[in-house]
């Protein structure tokens, strides 16, 4: 990439500074991580595993914890690529690219030079929790940073143009934001308060426009809201134990706390794309330069409104409800347009050698990252993976002996969620059921109940330890056995690691089988 100190290109945007063509460059990024991760490994990892049990079937909802866009999402995709690590993947860079689509269609209202607004863009690859952390778990908050930045788009082009018509395409984006995740009225709220407060923006609100916005909303949430009503109104008892509000300690201490998480996330999430840019437009923020345009521009200044009020009404939201489950991955919405406003706000003032450089880091880091995460899936080790490595766990091992028992079409037990997520990829024609997550499906002749026991071979019988670990009041299994799987690596003999399950037969006619 190459900039000039004006601010405003004279010629035809390169591909890449188009909307197909960032589209295209973050579509290749997630397909390189596809192949990446599933080419290497077929097993489920944090996220992964809970969802894949849970979508078994297609359901209005299927929990009130959260939203049920993301598990629609991922079951149409089962459809096509079976319950298995394909699928998964594929529902979250499908997502991630719709999102950069339209954060770059927002930046482009933002910054002048298209160029600039592509290499913002590419530059969230910088947030810790979009070039690394997304990798490997991240469900829900795809489809919430996806439709906060549709939302955000819609709701600009409504502002800019007064159509009608992008309100409803607004409400219609927010009500996917509704059944992405329970925090996304928050940014709704913070669009229309930065709007509202905006001298510019302010006369070109419409009331009509705003009107149809809960009634576009309603109509995609309502399937949803049908399931809340009929499992009762237990949302908010929900809710509360989630996001650590009914706690027996003081409203002010567990308000104090939730503040300070939200401090630490804050910055946690900033990190390392906002410390590179004071690092390297320092002279901008100590006063060293002048500005050659005087203010950002409108839609700039809007996302930058919507940025700061986002972080207030989430402290005052904080401060009323003492919530204590406030993350670090929890500060998508907060911080989403940061950036569009940081490289508007950087553009006013030139620099070209700088922009060369971070064109530099973006790439680097992107190599760096996808490099990064191949000797965790070719050498699973402590050196290389820490000691979990949970990607790499020999769940296929497990296929043929539980197939020669007859579990391929039986109701399997898992005793947790990543054994029951991988179980299911082995087996997409059995009944899956975990402590957590019941089936929905009818009973099958033959139950099983599996367990892991770790790396060690265990010094006990399988029969009594199924009745050690068994989560529900249960009888005498029929049979019991132990499994045993060989990790990969690419240079250590075979049998460098282990792992074990148990399996016990049970009695088809027995409760936690039906």
């Amino acid at each position: 990439m190459m900039f000039r100190s004006s601010t405003a290109g004279t010629g035809p945007a390169p591909f890449y500074a188009t909307p197909l063509g960032v589209w295209g460059v973050v579509a290749l990024w997630g397909l390189a991580h596809i192949l990446l991760r599933a080419l290497n490994t077929p097993v489920l990892g944090t996220d992964d595993m809970f969802e894949n049990v849970l979508v078994q079937t297609l359901e209005p909802g299927y929990m009130l914890r959260q939203p049920p866009l993301y598990e629609w999402l991922l079951w149409s995709a089962q459809q096509l690529f079976g319950p298995t690590i394909w699928a998964a993947l594929f529902v979250k860079y499908t997502l991630i690219s719709v999102a950069a689509l339209f954060l770059f269609l927002i930046a482009r209202k933002a910054i002048h030079d298209t160029r600039l607004a592509a290499l913002c863009v590419f530059s969230y690859s910088l947030f810790y929790q979009f070039g690394w952390n997304l990798h490997e778990g991240v469900t829900h908050t795809v489809v919430l940073t996806a439709a906060c930045a549709m939302s955000a788009f819609f709701f600009l082009k409504a502002l800019e143009t007064q159509r009608l018509g992008y309100y409803v395409l607004f409400g219609m984006a927010a009500g996917a934001g509704l059944l992405g995740k329970h925090s996304y009225p928050i940014f709704v709220l913070a669009l229309i308060l930065a709007a509202a407060s905006d001298p510019a923006w302010r006369t070109r609100l419409r009331l009509s426009g705003l009107v149809l916005v809960p009634f576009a909303a309603a109509l995609i949430y309502s399937p949803y809201a049908y399931w809340i009503f009929s499992e009762g109104l237990k949302l908010l008892a929900s809710v509360s134990d989630t996001m650590g509000v009914s706690a027996e300690t003081s409203h002010l201490m567990r308000a104090g706390e939730g503040l300070g998480k939200l401090a630490f996330g804050l910055v946690g999430f900033s990190v390392p794309l906002v410390p590179l840019l004071l690092l390297l437009f320092w002279p901008r923020y100590l006063g060293r330069k002048k500005p050659a345009i005087p203010a950002v521009s409108d839609a700039a200044r809007l996302c930058g409104r919507t940025v700061l009020l986002m972080i207030l009404l989430t402290a005052l939201m904080i401060a009323v409800t003492g919530a204590t489950y406030v993350k670090e991955r929890h500060m998508h919405p907060l911080l989403l347009l940061l950036p569009v406003w940081l490289f508007a706000d950087l553009e006013r003032f030139g620099f070209e050698k700088q922009w060369r450089w971070l064109t530099a880091v973006v790439l680097a880091v992107v190599a760096v990252a996808f490099l990064a995460r191949v000797p965790g899936l070719v050498a699973p080790d402590k050196t290389w993976c820490g000691g979990k490595c949970r990607h790499m766990k020999p769940y296929s091992d497990l296929k043929a002996p539980l197939a020669d028992l007859g579990a391929a079409d039986a109701t399997l037990i898992a005793d947790d969620g990543y054994t029951g997520g991988n179980l299911r990829v082995l087996f997409p024609d059995a009944r899956l059921v975990t402590k957590a997550i019941p089936a929905r499906t009818p009973p099958r002749q033959s139950c099983f109940f599996i367990w892991e026991e770790g790396d060690k071979e265990p010094d006990t019988s399988a029969m009594e330890r199924f009745s050690q670990v068994a989560f529900w009041d249960a009888g005498e299994a029929l049979e019991a056995t132990y499994l045993t799987g060989a990790w990969p690596h690419l240079w250590k003999p075979p049998g460098w690691r282990t792992s074990w399950w148990g399996v016990a037969k049970l009695p088809p006619e027995s409760p936690i089988c039906r």
